[in-house]
Parts: C-alpha cells; structure tokens; sequence
C-alpha cells in the first residue's frame, strides 16, 4: 500500500504542477489583455498593474485548480497503466478502490479550497479590482490619447484633437445613455476635475444633439459639465453573507446564477473521484490510450451542463447536478473497472 501511494502521488505531482503553470501562465496573459482594455484611459504604474493583476488572478485560478487537479490525477494513474506498474500492484493485491481512498483527502482538500475562492475570496477581489479602478478613475488619471477613436470614459466615447495638462481641444462625445437616450456633443475645449467624488469634464463652446424616436433635439451651450459617480462602496468581510444571501431574491437573477456556478465548479473534484480510476484504469495490451479525451470531454461536458444549469434551472441544477454526475461516475465505476480488477 505505501509503495502504491508512492506512485500515485509521485505521478500526480509529476503531471499537475508544469500543466498548472503553463494554464497559470496562459491565464496570466489573457488577464493581462483583459486589464490593459478594462484601464486604457486610466493612468497607472507598474506596481498599480500588478496590484490590480493580483485582485483578478483569483478568479482565474479558480477555474484552473479544479480543470488541473482532475486531468492531473487521471493522466497520472493513466501513464502508470501504460508503464505497467498498476498490473504490478493488481496483481499484488492492491485494488481500485484503494486508489480512491487514497486520493479522498487530496480531493477533499482541492475542494475546500475552492469553497474558500469562490464564496470569499472571489467576492472580496472582485470588489476590490472594481473600487481600485473606480479609485483610479475619481483622482481624474485619466490617458485620453489624442487623435484616436474608440477611447470610452464611463458611458462616453470620446475623441480629441489635442491635450495638455488634462486640458483638452476639440472634443467629441457620444453615449448611448446620455441625458436624453442617444446624445452627440462636441466642444471646442473641455477639462476634468474631481467634484467629491465625481467625476466632471466641463465643457465649453459647442453644440450637444439628443436623438428622440420621431426627432432630434439641438441645444448651444457655453459651458456644460458631463458628470458621472465613480466611487463604489467596498465590500468588508461582514458584507459576504448579505452578499450572497441576495442570489436568493427574485430580483438577483445573476447573483443566483454566481452562486449556481461556484458551488458546481467547487464540487467537481470530489463528484469526480471515481471518474479518475475509471478514465485512467486500462489494460494496455488490449486499450489504447485514450485518457487525454476522456479528460477533454469529461471536462467540457460538466462546464456545458453547468452553464446550462446556471442560466435556466440554478437552484435545482447546483443540487442535481453535482449528486447525478458522482452517481454516474460510481455506476460506470462499477461497470467497468472494479467488477475487472
């Protein structure tokens, strides 16, 4: 039996730590681009960046760990197959069976961390990137470039010819929500401040158009001010049980949703654990190794289902779900693995 742990864990760790860096790295880059489009007209640092890269990285590795953890432990008693070293231990009275008690506490533990990501840790980050950006954008750091299109400060897009000092010539503004549904203004000069908390780019010299269904409206103006709040209220540790007791209101579809999703992801490892023998158990003088697609599709069915569940059934799918894919996992066990070795 100790020998047999031996194995397990060293081929475990073999697998799970270069595949979770390349997926930590991968993350790392696309989180990278998201935050680089999420702060293009904020000014910040390099410290600032990865200030804001750690208030994110949470919620990539919570998707990593569980998608790693389980491809780890079955690829890793996949290749002892392959090598022959599980005919070994079979045939010296080791059994599947033992494999999943070994791998119980692992997988307990995987699944307890994720509880803690997902139900604190998320929440909490989450919060906390949005009031860093907020905070950003309310000391009025903003990096309008002149003469480029698709630059949005809040709700507007805007577009200038030049800027010195936060001061800014020949301005364009458009927004969808604007003060009167669509509106288009332009200005000859504008300048930001901060106004206790809001943020205020005061226009002056130019025409503002607002577009109703059957007309559109003009007004010309000497000076205009263009304000929206950019504080966020931070969200304590007391905060959490109010936070996720509203997914239970009628009104909180999406934060239901949240809710559906993370207890589904958390609970993969452990109502996979008898998947785990069951795609890397094989004979291989009879089996070829196909363990890499029982992973891939194993993976991607449970994210489907769990999307799926999600967005139509939340409540019932976070309950349904997890229970039917253990006891599928345990027939297809039973089926194929233990009643052969």
């Amino acid at each position: 039996m100790a020998m047999l742990k031996k194995y397990l864990f060293s081929s475990f760790a073999q697998i799970f730590f270069p595949f979770f860096l390349v997926l930590f790295f991968i993350a790392s880059v696309v989180l990278l681009i998201d935050i680089a489009g999420r702060t293009y007209v904020v000014k910040m640092s390099f410290l600032d960046l990865g200030t804001l890269f750690m208030y994110l990285i949470p919620s990539s590795l919570f998707f990593i760990i569980p998608i790693t953890f389980f491809a780890a432990l079955v690829l890793g008693i996949s290749r002892l197959a392959y090598d022959y070293e599980l005919m070994v231990c079979f045939s010296l009275g080791s059994k599947p069976l033992d494999m999943v008690r070994f791998f119980l506490p692992i997988t307990l533990l995987a699944t307890l961390v994720l509880f803690v990501f997902s139900f604190i840790l998320l929440p909490l980050t989450t919060s906390a990137s949005k009031n860093f950006v907020a905070q950003k954008k309310a000391d009025i750091d903003v990096n309008i470039k002149p003469g480029e299109f698709g630059q949005k400060l809040g709700d507007w897009l805007v577009y200038v010819d030049s800027v010195d000092n936060r001061k800014y010539q020949n301005l364009v503004l458009f927004s969808e929500n604007g003060f009167e549904g669509d509106t288009f203004i332009v200005a000859q000069s504008g300048q930001t401040n901060n106004n206790q908390g809001l943020f205020e780019l005061n226009l002056t010299s130019g025409k503002a158009y607002f577009a109703a269904p059957e007309e559109i409206k003009r007004v010309d103006y000497n000076t205009m001010s263009v304000r929206q709040n950019v504080s966020e209220p931070q969200l304590s540790g007391y905060d959490l049980i109010a936070y996720w007791k509203e997914a239970f209101s009628l009104e909180s579809r999406q934060k239901l949703r949240k809710l559906a999703q993370a207890v589904m992801v958390s609970l993969f490892p452990l109502v996979s654990i008898f998947l785990i023998p069951l795609f890397g158990i094989a004979n291989p003088r009879f089996r070829s190794n196909m363990s890499y697609f029982y992973v891939i599709g194993s993976v991607a069915l449970y994210f489907v289902l769990m999307y799926i569940a999600s967005d139509n059934f939340a409540l019932v799918g976070m309950i349904s779900i997890p229970i039917l894919w253990f006891f599928g996992g345990f027939f297809l066990y039973k089926k194929f693995i233990a009643r052969f070795y």
